[in-house]
């Protein structure tokens, strides 16, 4: 599932909408932060970690409290081409959000590059922008393309008006790093208080549990249970299984020989079900691991939600879950829609599901 990706004029028009002061020295900053990334200012996760603990003690000296909503979306903001300014904010403990954050930073400048083409390209846009404005109160940048570009792009700073106005505290994030930082974040405070963790994902089909699920395994030692792999024989199932919400599902053996064994941080004798064989198919050991992740619709059923260290709900909403569907599934849409999303629906709505979560995140804004 790809992060939705905006066009550089739609990102120029929203940093001017958000902060009315920037300068066109502030506009290149955005245009060569959205083109390299912070690969320039990384040396070592170390280094960057000291450096950022220093700065978010400072910051929060000067910075009156803020909301702690877990999916408010005011400390992070979209910057294109698969990058996310993150500030620094007081929702976060430091001891936990500054190691993490170190190592998703540099992580990120690991994973992106940029080229003097593209980004010539970009100040040639920008130059084209604000032509368009047409507005007295735009700053003409002309004058100041021409003297940073005979200078050769170099890397920028904001300028003294911005800094006064808007205090940046921020840091550049890959788009899914910095978009599921709350949940991430909470995995790793959970992490450092014990040696295993098991956590769920739970929510409707096309919200993106698998992909979110990939996310952490990239980022902790992990092991993935994917409920997909516990259905139930149809042989087993009960006669009008189609309208009985988990009737589909053998919640018992994915409790017996994965999630107890996990809880116990035990190694797991990993036997999938294929639906098209009608059948187990071969089985596999699961070595033991800090982190257990078990994700898929039903997950946070009451005869599992005990024994999970996290839940977390992930959802999007209608229209955009019917969207996804309908580009992964192509034709058997119709049986999402007749079929599978009303079980889902069913089973949330009876085992009240959401009010239970530890962590609900509605993902529709950032995910096509």
């Amino acid at each position: 599932m790809a992060v939705r990706q905006k066009d550089l004029s739609e990102i120029l028009t929203l940093h001017r909408q958000r902060y009315p002061l920037m300068e066109p020295v502030d506009y290149g900053k955005l245009l060569y932060q959205n083109e390299f990334g912070p690969e320039h200012i990384i040396r070592s996760p170390e280094q960057v970690q000291e450096y950022l603990l220093r700065e978010w003690t400072e910051a929060a000296a000067g910075r009156a409290e803020t909301s702690s909503a877990v999916n408010s979306t005011d400390t992070i903001e979209d910057i294109g081409n698969h990058l996310y300014r993150f500030h620094l904010t007081d929702v976060y403990e430091p001891a936990i959000a500054v190691p993490l954050l170190a190592r998703l930073l540099f992580l990120t400048a690991r994973q992106h590059q940029g080229t003097m083409e593209r980004m010539k390209a970009k100040l040639s846009r920008l130059q084209d922008w604000s032509l368009a404005l047409r507005s007295r109160s735009f700053a003409p940048l002309e004058p100041w393309l021409t003297d940073y570009l005979r200078s050769g792009c170099p890397a920028l700073h904001h300028s003294e008006t911005f800094r006064s106005a808007y205090a940046p505290h921020y840091r550049l994030l890959r788009d899914v790093y910095a978009i599921y930082f709350p949940i991430l974040y909470q995995v790793q405070k959970l992490l450092s208080e014990t040696d295993r963790v098991v956590i769920a994902i739970d929510g409707p089909c096309g919200s993106g549990k698998s992909s979110l699920a990939d996310l952490l395994a990239e980022l902790f030692p992990s092991r993935i249970l994917h409920m997909d792999d516990y259905y139930l024989p149809l042989q087993q199932r009960s006669p009008g299984w189609e309208q009985i919400p988990c009737e589909n599902m053998d919640l018992q053996r994915f409790l017996q020989e994965a999630l107890l064994p996990a809880s116990r941080g035990e190694e797991i004798l990993y036997r999938p079900y294929s639906c098209r064989k009608g059948q187990l198919t071969d089985s596999r050991i699961l070595p033991a691991a800090p982190l257990t992740i078990a994700e898929g619709s039903y997950s946070h059923h009451p005869l599992l939600a005990p024994h999970y260290d996290l839940k977390i709900y992930l959802t999007c909403h209608h229209q955009e879950q019917l969207a996804r569907l309908a580009r992964r599934e192509q034709s058997h849409l119709n049986d999402y829609r007749q079929r599978w999303i009303p079980l889902e629906e069913a089973y949330t709505r009876a085992c009240h599901i959401i009010p239970q979560c530890d962590l609900y995140f509605n993902n529709t804004p950032f995910f096509m």
